[in-house]
């Protein structure tokens, strides 16, 4: 009797692995290995078809609103520029963020596109106020989003610029920024 209920719990088992195997989570797929005991591993992340890109323009940008995170992030103060905000046929939301030390010191902004369908982000450009023009990035680099790591904030704005693998309207983002916050100057952004 106990021989006959162990090897059904073990044909189950097996059972439930063959499944599994067949049925991998999204940038996963199954490795070699002697299969069903093989093990998986990350394919490689689908880098999104782009648009032309639109640089904003620094000296337009007066719209700032403080970026509150889940998890505090101590050392910096985030400012995301709502009128930096677009969303183009290629799906990606672009923005300006301001990261300012707490501490005092150089502040930088930055040219993001957050992509919610493949949850990547890249950063187009750094920013320089008192010069009014942009450092553009020299690598075209994805990198996957992530949350509660020094200064991962990209991972953060995904949650309220993605709704399940697809972008917000860029009317609902910059609402949900300005909803019972200060939004207005970001003193710490601007060229003394």
């Amino acid at each position: 009797m106990h021989k006959i209920l162990l090897l059904t719990c073990l044909l189950a088992g097996l059972v439930q692995a063959a499944e599994y195997e067949t049925h991998t989570p999204d940038n996963i797929e199954a490795g070699e290995g002697d299969g069903l005991m093989g093990f998986f591993k990350n394919k490689a992340p689908v880098i999104p078809t782009e648009q032309e890109i639109q640089y904003p323009d620094l000296a337009t940008l007066k719209q700032w609103a403080p970026v509150k995170f889940a998890q505090e992030i101590k050392n910096n103060n985030y400012y995301l520029s709502l009128d930096s905000l677009s969303l183009g046929p290629d799906r990606i939301v672009r923005y300006v963020i301001a990261v300012t030390p707490k501490a005092g010191g150089p502040k930088n902004i930055l040219f993001e596109g957050i992509d919610c369908k493949s949850n990547q982000y890249r950063t187009y450009a750094w920013g320089n106020p008192t010069k009014n023009e942009w450092q553009k990035s020299t690598q075209v680099k994805w990198k996957p989003l992530s949350k509660n790591q020094y200064n991962a904030w990209q991972g953060s704005l995904s949650d309220n610029f993605c709704q399940m693998g697809d972008p917000w309207p860029v009317e609902t983002i910059r609402r949900d920024f300005t909803i019972d916050k200060q939004a207005g100057d970001c003193l710490g952004c601007r060229a003394k």
